[in-house]
């Protein structure tokens, strides 16, 4: 799915959906907004989701300084070149997932005059935690409620966690079927059954996840290639570095990052209060950014390469991102130094970060795993 062709068709999508009287939010895009409280308001939530280049990336220097995530710079960059899609927004969800979403959507609700939902989510997992972020989702749900005009109802909440299950359970279904029939899709092919979500939302892409299912039953031609881990930050529609991986003969089999179809592993409980489960939900989970100071992390990334007879682990860091820290390297050199597994940092700024620097790393792993 190229970035050219998505958005001009997708912006399409959307002006019909809003001559419905459908709002659409912004989201950044980590995966932890809870979307189904947005689609019990009869919204449509949409992932900020853009990759970033020179130019936007640039055009973000003027608001947020060089040294600050350039994914961050490059979707402010987006909003001041006047992206189509983007100027498409009604309003802007706000959460303090990283320093980079909090300054930009900030700037953007400011300079762009979109009106601010705010979120936050807690850091740790305690059962103090639990309770603040079922507290947390329930002001966001009056929030939604304010600023769409529509009351949402325990009953229009559990629909939507049912809804977004059912995707879930789509998603595992392929994961299942490339574990035990081998890998019959590649990383670039899984990603983008993530990104037909991204832009056209839930029912869209359980559409296409059943239609590619259909196809995989028949499918019988087994990909071959280095098998990689890919995991850190996720990649944006129209950044084409899981392009890159596979081209230099490996493949990505498992993307453990908010692109990536392990991201949904787990069902939202609807046994219970449809805020509880949303909050259980979310705050579980241990592929986000937001928990990957947890020991937890480094153990399952370690459990998921021996699992998956995994050839080495490629983890990704969006430049200045303030989710990875030099204390991240550190602990992943330690953790995987440790069970000798070949892994590679990868490091990118979409302002100064050149192709060509990027595919002699990779040809260095490829060498390196032999």
């Amino acid at each position: 799915m190229t970035e050219n062709s998505s958005v001009s068709e997708v912006i399409s999508y959307i002006k019909r959906l809003k001559e419905t009287q459908t709002k659409i939010y912004g989201i950044m895009s980590h995966g932890l907004v809870p979307e189904e409280l947005i689609y019990a308001a009869d919204g449509f939530p949409l992932r900020l989701s853009l990759t970033g280049d020179k130019s936007s990336a640039t055009q973000g220097i003027e608001y947020l300084t060089s040294a600050t995530c350039s994914f961050a710079r490059s979707t402010i960059g987006h909003f001041e070149l006047k992206n189509e899609l983007y100027s498409e927004l009604d309003a802007i969800i706000a959460g303090n997932y990283c320093n980079g979403e909090i300054c930009t959507t900030e700037l953007i609700s400011e300079y762009f005059r979109i009106p601010r939902i705010n979120i936050v989510f807690p850091s740790t997992k305690s059962e103090s935690a639990l309770k603040f972020q079922i507290a947390e989702l329930n002001h966001f749900k009056e929030d939604i409620e304010r600023f769409s005009g529509n009351q949402i109802t325990n009953t229009q909440i559990s629909e939507a966690i049912q809804i977004y299950n059912q995707e879930r359970k789509l998603i595992q279904e392929v994961v299942k079927i490339q574990a035990e029939k081998g890998v019959l899709l590649s990383g670039v092919e899984c990603s983008d059954l993530i990104y037909k979500h991204f832009l056209y939302g839930v029912k869209a892409a359980i559409e296409n996840l059943q239609k590619v299912l259909m196809e995989l039953k028949d499918r019988s031609s087994i990909l071959e290639a280095k098998r990689i881990i890919f995991a850190g930050a996720g990649v944006p529609i129209g950044d084409d570095l899981i392009h890159l991986i596979e081209n230099h003969g490996l493949l990505v089999i498992k993307n453990l990052t908010w692109t990536g179809l392990d991201y949904y592993n787990s069902l939202i409980d609807e046994n219970i209060a449809p805020l509880e489960g949303l909050a259980n939900f979310y705050i579980n989970n241990e592929n986000s950014g937001r928990m990957i100071l947890s020991d937890n992390f480094f153990t399952n990334l370690v459990d998921i390469y021996e699992d998956c007879n995994a050839d080495g682990i490629l983890f990704y860091i969006i430049k200045y991102c303030s989710i990875f820290p030099s204390v991240i390297s550190m602990k992943l050199k330690q953790t995987l130094s440790e069970k000798e597994i070949p892994y590679l940092e990868l490091e990118r700024d979409y302002a100064i970060t050149t192709e060509a620097q990027l595919q002699t790393r990779l040809q260095a792993f490829k060498e390196m795993i032999g």
